[in-house]
């Protein structure tokens, strides 16, 4: 047998075989288990609702959550280890077609929070309603006296509705939701309040999230936590604080200098806008927004980056472009030229450039990809970045890595160090010993 066919042999038993043999014995577990299982898909928001939806119903029992990690395996694991909890709350996404099935029927959710349908993917899936297609599986997995959560003001999502026996509801600014969202009110330094009226009366909600977008997730989790049998009070007092996750709109504030709106997890081209519009009527002295990678789109690169570009000056006074230069040609020359675009190739280059032109109060933007670690814009800010390595094979941004402070060069001696110290007991250092490395002096 040639090497092709073995391989395709073993990927067939895989995909085939071991992966319905852990379908089924995960699904058999969770079946058995005595607590509550939660889905929440969409295109985005997905993260930051299952987060809220646990904080809710930890006044409820032992809540296991599985949040940012949202593919197959992960999901299995959950389940394979999680009978003993009350509430069961994961994120489900998938990187292609077909994989929802497999997630929602391993699943089989009580409840399912569906939170908008947006071009996540868009290289595999080529259309919102192709999204829609994948995502409704969790709807359609829904156990016969189960809840769906559609969001209102997305007409895919509430087309999921036809799509399942179990009841329906929904949330949204829509009149006809049935979690009705209104008075909304949010700026970067007073924060997002808004009513939401329902069934059972009148919530006002209070939250510590910077930008007025988040209205939709948190009255996702505000009506998941009702329906799961939280009262009003435990609603508005878990949401009184919670704010964004890490990367995901964080607020970083700087002593003496900007206020720094860490949104560099993911830059799907379709939500850039609401990133954007979160600057408006801010009141800050200045406002900035980085720009780095658009994910998620069917033009041309450039003809997309310009949009970005052009809709971003719009909402703030100075964009800074960070791309390579045979990557972003002439964008917008007259910008350019008054210096309200400033083009740079790296995000040190980035971070040095932030640092000597800050502002006391200014509140900076950085939008991104993951992959980019814009995060050190602010870290260099606060502390000091030593380690600026372009392609360090890290997922986990640098806050989760830990290892911002010391050249890239000695990360592989140091958690080895890490490790050893672990093992033995002993904590390790604190603080850096490493010295500042030149801008130019790249390994």
């Amino acid at each position: 047998m040639s090497d092709t066919a073995l391989a395709r042999t073993l990927r067939h038993i895989r995909l085939h075989h071991i992966r319905g043999f852990r379908i089924r014995r995960a699904r058999r577990r969770r079946l058995a288990a005595p607590g509550r299982f939660v889905g929440v898909t969409g295109s985005s928001a997905k993260s930051t609702t299952t987060a809220l939806i646990a904080r809710i119903m930890r006044s409820q029992g032992r809540v296991q959550e599985q949040v940012i990690e949202n593919t197959f395996n992960p999901l299995l694991a959950t389940l394979m280890h999680g009978d003993g909890a009350d509430f069961t709350i994961v994120e489900t996404g998938g990187g292609g077609p077909g994989e929802m099935y497999d997630m929602a029927r391993a699943l089989a959710p009580d409840l399912a929070v569906v939170t908008l349908i947006g071009r996540e993917h868009f290289s595999r899936f080529q259309s919102r309603e192709a999204v829609a297609e994948e995502k409704v599986k969790l709807v359609e997995a829904l156990r016969p006296d189960g809840l769906a959560l559609l969001n209102a003001d997305d007409p895919l999502a509430m087309s999921m509705a036809a799509r399942t026996s179990a009841r329906v509801q929904s949330f949204g600014e829509s009149p006809d939701a049935d979690y009705r969202i209104s008075e909304v009110r949010c700026s970067i330094f007073s924060r997002l309040s808004f009513r939401l009226d329902w069934a059972g009366g009148t919530l006002q909600i209070r939250t510590a999230f910077p930008a007025r977008h988040f209205a939709l997730p948190v009255a996702a989790a505000a009506a998941a936590g009702l329906a799961l049998g939280a009262s009003p009070d435990q609603v508005t007092q878990a949401l009184a604080e919670a704010g964004p996750l890490q990367h995901r709109f964080s607020v970083h504030e700087v002593p003496g200098g900007p206020v720094i709106l860490a949104d560099c997890a993911k830059a799907p081209r379709d939500t850039l806008g609401l990133a954007f519009d979160a600057l408006k009527d801010s009141g800050a002295p200045r406002t900035r927004i980085v720009l780095g990678t658009i994910s998620d789109y069917s033009d041309k690169r450039r003809k997309v980056q310009r949009m970005a570009v052009e809709a971003a000056l719009q909402v703030a006074d100075q964009v800074i472009l960070k791309a390579e230069r045979s990557q972003r040609g002439a964008v917008l020359l007259e910008a350019e030229a008054s210096g309200r675009l400033v083009q740079l190739a790296t995000t040190e280059d980035v971070a040095r450039y932030v640092a000597d032109t800050a502002q006391p109060g200014e509140v900076i933007l950085l939008k991104g990809s993951r992959s980019e670690h814009l995060e050190r814009v602010y870290l260099h800010l606060q502390s000091g970045v030593n380690c600026w390595e372009a392609k360090c094979g890290h997922k986990a941004d640098c806050l989760a890595c830990g290892l911002s402070a010391y050249d890239y060069r000695s990360h592989r001696r140091r958690r080895a160090l890490s490790w050893l110290s672990a093992r033995a007991g002993i904590r390790a250092p604190a603080r850096p010993t490493d010295p500042p490395r030149p801008a130019g002096d790249r390994p």
